[in-house]
């Protein structure tokens, strides 16, 4: 069974989850300890250390990576790498190392089932998918820029109903998005996650976020604006329009379909997001509902670092 959780969580947040993650890594620090290569549990070539959780938690104290282990909490492989060879012999050694010496079965309790080990957006909430991309990235520059950032953004029952409410006005005429809303999107969402984690905006950082909603029909908005991002020392910034289309439910205000596009000139590097296209280089930010479940169970990014959504639900 391939299982994928947010190191934050994991790591940072008390929880039963928690206990049991943080016991597998120090046994996994334990038995690559006990061979002196270090590779015992790692699927890097034979006589290479660079991939040993113990150092790699020396120097960052940061435990991510893909781990094989037992439903016991019994370690049987460790890596953080991305080489295809790598993975495959990994795997192809956890999997002897399983059959040699099977987990002792374990039962798993009700409470530890259901317990939560995350902040989890209210019932009413509206989860959206937030996509980031670098359109066609200079081959020179590093294949990160290739990626794609993802994250989710909540709308707040508060912010769906005021949208509601206004968008009953009279057909052609505009009227502003709640404000919480926008300055959310901009802080937290219009940010280059494409090589990693991103450094979100501070309140001072935001020069202009606005988004306004033009009334096609009580349950049709047309979404537009503009935003302007830029770090106190100007070596950061992301600058740009908003435009898409909004769909309502006709009776409850809902959100039945967003289509929002971020459209922009970014430059600069974030702490862990190094190696950035040569500036200026052009980002785009996506945002569309969703009804997958991991959107009920991931929290933003804001949200999971600090482990709160003070900042997040008043930015």
């Amino acid at each position: 069974m391939a299982v994928s959780a947010n190191t934050q969580d994991l790591q940072w947040h008390r929880s039963l989850a928690q206990k049991w993650f943080l016991e597998l890594v120090h046994k996994t620090m334990a038995a690559q300890l006990s061979t002196r290569s270090g590779s015992k549990l790692s699927g890097q070539r034979p006589g290479s250390a660079e991939l040993d959780l113990n150092r790699q938690m020396a120097q960052s104290n940061d435990p991510q990576g893909m781990y094989i282990v037992g439903a016991d909490g019994t370690p049987y492989g460790f890596t953080n790498d991305h080489e295809p060879a790598d993975i495959s012999r990994l795997m192809d050694d956890g999997l002897k190392r399983f059959r040699t010496h099977p987990p002792r079965p374990v039962t798993i309790s009700a409470a530890e089932k259901a317990a939560a080990f995350s902040i989890t957006p209210p019932p009413t909430a509206q989860v959206l998918q937030v996509f980031a991309r670098i359109p066609a990235p200079p081959s020179t520059c590093s294949v990160l820029n290739n990626g794609i950032g993802r994250d989710f953004c909540w709308v707040y029952a508060a912010e769906q109903k005021t949208i509601a409410r206004l968008a009953q006005g009279p057909k052609g005429t505009a009227f502003v998005l709640p404000a919480t809303l926008v300055r959310r999107i901009a802080r937290f969402h219009l940010v280059d996650d494409v090589r990693g984690t991103p450094n979100m905006w501070e309140a001072s950082e935001i020069r202009s976020a606005q988004l306004s909603a033009q009334i096609l029909s009580p349950t049709q908005l047309q979404l537009s604006g503009r935003f302007d991002l830029k770090t106190a020392s100007g070596r950061r910034g992301y600058t740009g329009k908003l435009e898409g289309t909004l769909e309502l439910a006709p009776t409850t205000g809902q959100w039945t379909r967003l289509r929002l596009l971020a459209d922009g000139t970014a430059f600069g590097a974030g702490t862990f997001t190094p190696n950035q296209p040569p500036a200026p280089y052009r980002l785009l930010v996506g945002f569309l509902n969703t009804s997958l479940p991991e959107s009920r169970i991931v929290p933003p990014e804001e949200v999971a670092t600090y482990n709160r959504t003070t900042r997040y639900q008043s930015p």
